[in-house]
């Protein structure tokens, strides 16, 4: 479901860039007239994927340290990406022989003018980056929108298999059957023994022994569907597999749990006692 929804948001992301060069060549200024039209086309297709390249790359770096799909990711992103944006245009223009900051033109700017004739390009570009940024970010938000709804109406139908079902083996891991109701929607088939789940807004990073994945998902529906046998939600955020727990450590008030793939995952307070009552032995045991 998850290469599913990146190859659709991938698809609209090369429809928007496509529609909007189109749209910007057809309107063509009358300094590309030394252009062909073919030739107009193609330097206003290059001129738009490059930008949406700075901005994709830009929103995916900050995406890393922020919550994914907000405003203030989106700000930063944009922020980030039009400057380099503005200098590679710029060198792009002087190259074919367009009139960018005094250079190949009638007039000359001073040499102590060129920094601000650089900010005022800059804030020249900035309103339509703002715009194309936005175009770009739709696909994402509608997609997250209908495949969360998606997803959370294509499971309850399969979730009557019962807790107690028999243990059968999916990959090398070794899970219930109701475990299916979530885990085996996912394609390809996760590869590796299951050791968590984490909440990333719209997104659940699942990690096994062999492999991380982003899947888009609500984090609640998914721990709803995953039978108390496999594992237990310890945190707001995370979802452990009983078999993937090797050690708890209690630092005063604050406890986490090591798994299997060496990551150390928080308990919180509501879930503190029940990790405690489930995990106490098993990890005194692993640890001898």
């Amino acid at each position: 479901m998850k290469s599913t929804l990146q190859k659709s948001e991938e698809f609209w992301v090369a429809v928007i860039i496509l529609l909007v060069s189109g749209l910007l060549a057809s309107h063509q200024s009358a300094q590309y007239a030394a252009f062909s039209v073919v030739g107009t086309y193609m330097y206003w297709l290059c001129r738009i994927v490059i930008e949406a390249a700075f901005f994709i790359a830009a929103l995916l770096t900050v995406e890393k340290y922020l919550k994914p799909i907000s405003l203030l990711c989106f700000g930063l992103a944009v922020l980030l990406s039009v400057v380099p944006f503005t200098l590679t245009i710029t060198m792009l223009d002087l190259i074919i022989g367009f009139p960018e900051l005094g250079f190949n033109g009638d007039t000359v700017t001073a040499p102590d003018g060129k920094g601000r004739a650089f900010v005022l390009e800059v804030l020249y570009l900035l309103d339509n980056h703002i715009f194309l940024s936005g175009l770009l970010v739709l696909p994402r938000l509608l997609l997250a929108l209908s495949g969360v709804a998606s997803e959370a109406d294509s499971t309850p139908q399969r979730g009557h298999e019962g807790v107690g079902a028999e243990v059968v083996a999916v990959q090398d891991a070794v899970v219930p059957t109701a475990a299916l109701t979530f885990f085996d929607s996912l394609e390809p088939a996760l590869d590796g023994h299951i050791c968590s789940m984490e909440a990333q807004e719209h997104y659940i990073l699942i990690t096994t022994t062999k492999e991380s994945r982003m899947v888009l998902h609500r984090f609640s529906d998914a721990v709803r569907q995953t039978p108390l046998s496999l594992g237990m939600r310890v945190h707001r955020s995370h979802w452990v597999a009983h078999s993937a727990v090797q050690e708890m450590l209690v630092e005063g008030q604050s406890m986490k749990l090591r798994l299997s793939d060496s990551q150390w995952v928080p308990v919180s307070r509501t879930f503190r006692a029940a990790a405690e009552e489930r995990y106490a032995a098993q990890t005194a045991t692993s640890v001898d």
